[in-house]
């Protein structure tokens, strides 16, 4: 297996976008916000993936009741036209 580097990287968020990434980390109970991102990086690859096997739709389902929703992503609507 590789050996992993580390870089470290800046980001410049808005006051609203900074905000959203705080509210994350904190429901999700992430150790930081760079584990935020990380995870978030790997949820958006892995749907990327699906995108370009022409999945664009994400079905979320709430196993208590058994009710289901859709969730249309438009970027996964565009990778799935690349």
């Amino acid at each position: 297996m590789a050996k992993e580097t580390q870089k470290r990287v800046v980001f410049t968020f808005d006051e609203r976008s900074l905000e959203s990434l705080k509210q994350i980390t904190e429901q999700g109970h992430f150790a930081s916000m760079a584990e935020t991102v990380r995870e978030s990086l790997t949820i958006n690859r892995a749907l990327q993936r699906q995108a370009q096997s022409g999945f664009t739709e994400v079905v979320v389902r709430n196993p208590k009741t058994n009710e289901e929703r859709v969730i249309v992503i438009p970027s996964l609507e565009e990778a799935a036209r690349s």
